[in-house]
């Protein structure tokens, strides 16, 4: 368990961040890792304290292994979206492409689908289970603390809010997303960019083979809109849920793309605006590659924006 003494600017205290265990839950304070401590110099500043330029800057390599957010509507909302994934699967199967009893369109469509629900699950889990860049705790909430929150009192860099469900101060924060159970921040956001973008592939997929038959029945003349229609409910129930499932995904791929590809602070220590291309690879690698489209693969030490303590 390693310590790193500082002191914090505008907070006129000096502090102590110590790792703990790398299983955590995000509410609360015990079992926070990087918890601040009062040290035994006091306001004083006693010996074996820093400032806050040795504080480095913190890399996801850094981060727990395992980041749990114990809210219950998060809780119940990451759970059905796993439901309706593998509902969705095992409908797709035994609905419609059993039944077709064309083994080849079968097998190749089965895997197609099945590839791209476990790539969405696997970015689902990465998103939810990895901290998202959430800032040492420091302080009890005081008023008049510069550059701290008020309600967590970690020292907040540009870019860093306070998330009232993870009761923590998130680096480059866009969202708290109870569909993940976690929030988007800056050491998770590759994997939630991944996640929307697999789920609306796969439902989209989904809807193109319940609709193309029906589109080129319809060109041949075999069926017009006076023709009686009798569908199953469970081809209908797996419409609707791909159908929501894209525009949601496909909603939520097109928002987080614009705002990275948009986001107007620069990188540190860099002046002006930063490039779309910069910004890309801040969120999902240094250099372009496979690793940029796998839930497998971290994007990588970036820099942070702002005082970092390294726990």
């Amino acid at each position: 368990m390693a310590e790193l003494s500082g002191q914090r600017s505008g907070c006129q205290k000096s502090w102590t961040v110590a790792a703990e265990p790398l299983w955590n839950s995000a509410v609360g304070r015990r079992g926070i890792p990087g918890r601040a401590r009062q040290s035994p110099g006091g306001e004083g500043g006693g010996a074996g304290t820093q400032g806050p330029a040795n504080l480095a800057p913190r890399s996801p390599a850094a981060a727990p292994r395992v980041w749990f957010v114990p809210d219950a509507l998060g809780i119940v909302c990451a759970s059905a979206t796993w439901a309706l994934t593998l509902s969705e699967g095992a409908l797709l199967l035994s609905a419609w492409l059993l039944p077709a009893q064309q083994p080849a369109y079968s097998a190749v469509h089965g895997s197609l689908f099945h590839l791209l629900a476990s790539l969405a699950l696997a970015s689902h889990a990465r998103t939810m289970f990895t901290d998202p860049g959430a800032l040492p705790a420091g302080a009890p909430p005081a008023p008049g603390l510069a550059g701290c929150c008020p309600l967590c009192g970690a020292v907040r860099p540009p870019g860093a809010h306070h998330c009232g469900v993870c009761q923590r101060c998130i680096r480059r924060a866009h969202h708290h997303c109870p569909w993940v159970n976690n929030c988007v921040g800056e050491d998770n956001r590759k994997f939630f960019v991944l996640f929307t973008l697999y789920t609306a592939l796969g439902a989209l997929h989904v809807i193109l083979l319940l609709s193309v038959p029906a589109l080129r029945a319809y060109a041949r003349g075999e069926w017009d809109l006076r023709t009686p229609v009798r569908l199953r409910a469970s081809l209908l129930f797996l419409f609707m849920v791909a159908l929501n499932g894209f525009l949601f995904a496909g909603l939520m791929f097109t928002i987080q793309m614009h705002s990275i590809l948009t986001d107007p602070q620069s990188q540190p220590g860099e002046p002006g605006q930063a490039s779309a291309w910069t910004n890309l690879k801040a969120v999902l690698g240094p250099r372009p590659s496979p690793a940029w489209i796998s839930p497998f693969a971290s994007a990588g030490p970036r820099a942070a924006s702002g005082p970092q303590a390294v726990v």
